[in-house]
């Protein structure tokens, strides 16, 4: 039987901002404390300058949930003695023996997430693939790599890994930039790359930028994370792997709550893998000759959400509108229209399942004035409404 609270729980969060999936675990926390709280809360975010949490027993500290992403953040938990929730430990805190492996943890599936890799790539027909890891080859990202090199010799290909980075280059993008140039151009062509991270996705699209290559048709680059303000500015914008950190934080916070209440003694790993790919135009690799239309295409893409018309397009590429419409039906198939609501309704597709934004708000956020318009564009293309694809993101 749960232990009945007599005073409001006081629980340490503490979540890096700096880092998307950190984001989306406070944001599943928060949900669970909206719904079932009150919680008091202290959030340690990382920033430079914050106040801390030194002294938890003068607080008033019954619980901790969160990453333990600096060392003094380690000595502050042990000497705690409190229930807690650990996200994403390293794999020294779950060794036997460690005083820290007795507490529940919430970890990432990273293997998973290079079998959805290899398994998105390999849908599209690639015969070469790639493998950039984070700097400082972090377990996580090299054992992401290396599923998703084994999933692709379960296929019959191989997979080129970029290698580890002497220090100097790991501490500096600058001194790295060359490396990193010369080892795309020497690939063979056209490549499928993960990036173990969307930031290190931004740097191979950079790098690819000043090596000359063409993304998607020499390098189609897929990150992971899918941060939306790195993946929707890059050019062209990178597709990436949302993982479903959200729903296991959520689900750590219940779990903390039933320790607080001492209804379990119980530790828990609770496990989030990979949701799905959200494409964008890095990894869309149709072959377009037709330098006008692609012109066309960056133009929409970057532009389509802010109202832009056939007009503006028409514009941009100094062509006839006819010239243009024509160009476009002899390569896309489509219209120049069609293709702006394509974009504008992608976006509202992001939207609606990764915020929690009114859908007319959405609606005016991706460049269309009609809600009733829209609803009747996104059930013609995809066979429901605006409501039922939030209900079953």
């Amino acid at each position: 039987m749960s232990r009945t609270l007599k005073k409001t729980p006081q629980v340490a969060m503490l979540l890096p901002m700096s880092v998307k999936v950190s984001r989306d675990m406070r944001r599943g926390i928060l949900r669970y404390v909206h719904r079932h709280g009150p919680w008091g809360l202290h959030i340690i975010e990382g920033r430079e300058g914050e106040q801390k949490l030194t002294h938890m027993k003068e607080w008033g500290c019954t619980g901790i949930i969160g990453r333990l992403y600096t060392p003094e953040l380690v000595g502050i938990a042990l000497t705690s003695k409190l229930p807690m929730v650990i996200m994403d430990p390293p794999d020294a805190f779950t060794h036997r023996g460690h005083p820290l492996a007795k507490h529940s943890i919430v970890r990432s599936d990273t293997e998973a997430v290079g079998q959805m890799a290899a398994d998105y790539f390999l849908a599209r027909k690639f015969t070469h693939y790639a493998f950039v890891g984070e700097v400082h080859d972090v377990w996580w990202s090299v054992r992401r790599g290396a599923a998703f090199a084994q999933r692709l010799r379960e296929a019959g290909f191989g997979c080129h890994l970029y290698g580890s980075l002497p220090r100097e280059k790991q501490d500096d993008a600058g001194l790295e930039r060359d490396r990193l140039c010369a080892w795309l151009s020497s690939l063979p062509k056209p490549v499928a790359l993960l990036a173990a991270m969307d930031n290190r996705g931004r740097q191979v699209l950079d790098a690819c930028a000043w090596a000359g290559l063409a993304v998607p048709d020499d390098v189609a680059v897929l990150g992971v994370d899918n941060d939306e303000d790195l993946c929707e500015t890059t050019t062209p914008p990178m597709s990436s792997i949302l993982l479903d950190a959200e729903h296991a934080s959520y689900e750590a916070a219940h779990h903390l709550e039933e320790l607080m209440r001492r209804a379990t003694r119980k530790r828990r790993v609770i496990v989030y893998g990979p949701a799905h790919v959200v494409s964008r135009r890095s990894t869309e690799t149709t072959q377009i000759a037709d330098i006008t239309v692609l012109r066309a295409l960056e133009f929409i893409a970057l532009n389509a959400c802010s109202g832009i018309g056939v007009p503006d397009v028409v514009r941009h590429v100094s062509a006839s509108r006819r010239g243009t419409e024509i160009r476009f039906r002899e390569t896309l198939g489509h219209t120049v229209l069609d293709e702006i609501q394509r974009v504008r309704l992608e976006r509202v597709c992001t939207l609606l399942r990764e915020t929690n934004l009114p859908i007319g708000e959405i609606v005016r956020a991706c460049g269309f004035d009609s809600e009733s318009h829209v609803s009747t564009l996104f059930r013609r293309r995809f066979g429901r409404t605006m409501r039922d694809f939030r209900r079953n993101r």
